[in-house]
């Protein structure tokens, strides 16, 4: 199980309180993929921690280190034979620092397909045929060239194939999208390897980088933005954020279009660049930033030819400059909220 998603354990209901008693409510208030929050009262001793959850006092057992204080946010993964809970984010960010490190790797399954090769038997053999496929087909989409018309689709399947709404689909009951995402055959290939380190260590931080970027959305500021990992294999990092306009963020106009998006990469000879993108009436607005001017005026040198490959847009104007951040220190602001810090100041 990746680090940015330890379990609990419901062990116990406390003496109700007069609030509980008021409720009516029977002790199966929790349902299969429900999120809710919970605050961590206390510290009980042997892993044993007491949490508030809608105004119930309930003993939760965990391997994590919680803190009287802490909010946690929570999804329900099981309720039989005991509920099982997984720790999506919390307040003060004690699962995630241990798996940041992860975000200077992007979304590549090779080295998982290798350790699976690898094995003395043939890894069908252990894979159910719908996680095989899953895994191939990704692998396979990845490998496809972004060249001419098909990219866009290319990298539109990728994402959605990805998991990114895995908690969502669970959580409205949609488990054949759930099941059919790449999150699900990892963590599924995590737990039929779990006596194999090789195959479980791949899986499980190729786990921790998806989960990552959840969190980084879940902890967006901003609403009208959402943050897309870029899972190709010609990059050491790269995400995409794409800005809507309040009517779209609002669902008023199911026609309108994003306002504008950002491709924030990493590149083992361009170094850190982001691109951003504005279309206002008839005119695009391109801004390639990179770390040095040496490397903006490099990029600058293929101006005329990007404008002959945008056919379709009557005018475009290009910008550059050397003032591009680091993508993963961008990423960062957003997994860890205003006025949490990557250090536990109460230990």
């Amino acid at each position: 199980m990746p680090a940015i998603t330890p379990l609990l354990y419901l062990s116990s209901v406390d003496t109700a309180t007069s609030q509980q008693q008021k409720s009516g409510r029977g002790d199966n208030f929790l349902s299969a993929g429900q999120i809710f929050k919970a605050l961590v009262l206390e510290e009980k001793g042997a892993g044993t921690f007491l949490l508030d959850i809608s105004g119930r006092h309930i003993s939760a057992k965990s391997n994590t280190v919680l803190t009287p204080g802490q909010t946690l946010q929570l999804q329900v993964i099981s309720t039989t034979p005991q509920i099982e809970l997984k720790i999506i984010t919390s307040s003060v960010n004690l699962t995630v620092t241990n798996s940041l490190t992860l975000l200077n790797k992007n979304i590549d399954l090779t080295g998982l397909i290798q350790a699976l090769t690898e094995q003395s038997t043939s890894p069908t053999h252990h894979l159910p045929l719908a996680t095989k496929n899953i895994v191939e087909q990704f692998h396979s989409l990845q490998m496809e060239p972004l060249s001419g018309r098909n990219s866009g689709s290319v990298l539109e399947g990728l994402i959605n194939k990805i998991g990114l709404s895995f908690e969502k689909s669970l959580a409205n009951g949609d488990l054949r999208s759930a099941g059919n995402s790449l999150k699900a055959a990892l963590s599924e290939i995590a737990a039929i390897f779990a006596e194999t380190s090789s195959i479980k260590e791949s899986a499980s931080g190729l786990l921790t980088i998806i989960e990552l970027f959840q969190l980084a959305q879940i902890n967006s500021t901003n609403d009208r933005q959402l943050i897309l990992p870029l899972p190709l294999p010609f990059l050491e990092q790269g995400y995409l954020t794409v800005q809507y306009d309040q009517n779209h963020a609002q669902g008023e106009d199911s026609n309108s279009n994003a306002n504008r998006f950002s491709l924030h990469l990493t590149m083992s000879q361009l170094g850190n660049i982001q691109v951003d993108f504005l279309q206002m009436q008839d005119v695009l607005y391109i801004r390639f930033r990179t770390d040095s001017q040496y490397k903006a005026e490099f990029v600058a040198l293929f101006s005329e030819q990007l404008k002959e490959t945008l056919t379709a847009v009557p005018q475009i104007m290009l910008t550059f400059s050397a003032d591009a951040p680091d993508p993963m220190t961008d990423l960062i602001r957003h997994i860890i909220p205003d006025g949490d810090t990557l250090v536990n100041i109460r230990a």
